[in-house]
């Protein structure tokens, strides 16, 4: 036990695992001699006290050589770390100094690209004036040509002007001679016309005339079941001078719906319609009186 009391306690503060096996160690030292104590009676009293002050020493010199081996491992441990600590330190410091370097670098590379963006402005700047000079003359140029090409199509219209008038006012007189010649001709025609009608008339075409449309339109004609004597509808009809019938709609009727349908109906079977005995006689439209014998 004396020998325990030269271990130095700075060290053993420092290193706290050294410190607990060694503690470890002296405990369980006193256990062994607690068990050990009731044999030691049985035994003759000068061996026992031997045997225990021999392992005593035993013990202690092994736990002063665990823990000069701890401390060795701790100082090692610390060694291996200082050591990453400064290869730490010089990996940063040269990592520093590689941006540094990098920074530099950029700095010198961005100083170089805007003075060579500065030239590029110059040159671009000049360029554009040159541009603008170069633009404005031609603007001059193209100023005085179009003010020329002004003036002579200004020349060029008055006298197109002049001979469109000309020309406008002999069309206009042609056209106005024409027409009065197309008025004097329609208006024989139509007087020809109105005659001949009349003539067809008073021989009777006319009535003929109806009559064939109204038989036409009786031999198409299906009575449904509505239908009485005395039927009477005033139908008008709308031609082309062909015959076709374009459209119809009877007007006043005695008859029902089912009647006005069947009319209608029968009006566009008869289609087309006979044609005038005479071409004085046609009407686009014609008012015929629907009255069948029932």
């Amino acid at each position: 036990m004396a020998r325990r009391s030269n271990l130095r306690p700075s060290f053993l503060r420092k290193y706290s695992t050294a410190s607990l096996v060694s503690f470890a160690l002296h405990a369980a030292l006193v256990v062994m001699l607690v068990v050990g104590l009731p044999f030691a009676h049985r035994q003759e009293a000068a061996r026992p006290q031997t045997v225990a002050i021999q392992a005593t020493v035993v013990d202690e010199s092994r736990i002063e050589q665990e823990v000069a081996r701890l401390e060795q491992q701790e100082r090692a441990e610390i060694e291996r770390r200082q050591r990453e600590e400064r290869e730490a330190r010089a990996a940063a410091e040269a990592a520093r100094r590689e941006r540094e370097r990098e920074q530099q670098r950029l700095e010198q590379t961005r100083r170089e690209s805007e003075r060579a963006a500065e030239q590029e402005r110059t040159r671009l700047a000049e360029a554009q004036r040159e541009r603008e000079a170069e633009e404005r003359r031609r603007a001059e140029a193209e100023r005085q040509r179009r003010a020329e090409e002004e003036r002579l199509a200004q020349q060029r219209a008055e006298e197109e002007q002049r001979r469109t008038a000309d020309a406008a006012r002999r069309r206009q007189e042609a056209a106005a001679a024409r027409r009065q010649a197309e008025r004097e001709a329609e208006l024989q025609s139509a007087m020809a016309a109105e005659e001949e009608r009349r003539a067809a008339e008073r021989a009777g075409l006319l009535d003929e005339y109806i009559r064939l449309i109204e038989n036409r339109i009786q031999q198409n004609w299906i009575a449904p079941a509505s239908a009485r004597v005395g039927l009477e509808c005033v139908v008008n009809v709308t031609q082309i001078p062909s015959g076709d019938v374009v459209d119809v709609r009877v007007g006043q009727c005695n008859g029902d719906e089912a009647v006005v349908r069947s009319i209608e109906a029968a009006v566009l079977r008869a289609s087309p319609l006979p044609r005038p005995p005479t071409p004085a006689l046609f009407e686009r439209n014609l008012v015929v009186t629907f009255r069948p014998e029932l």
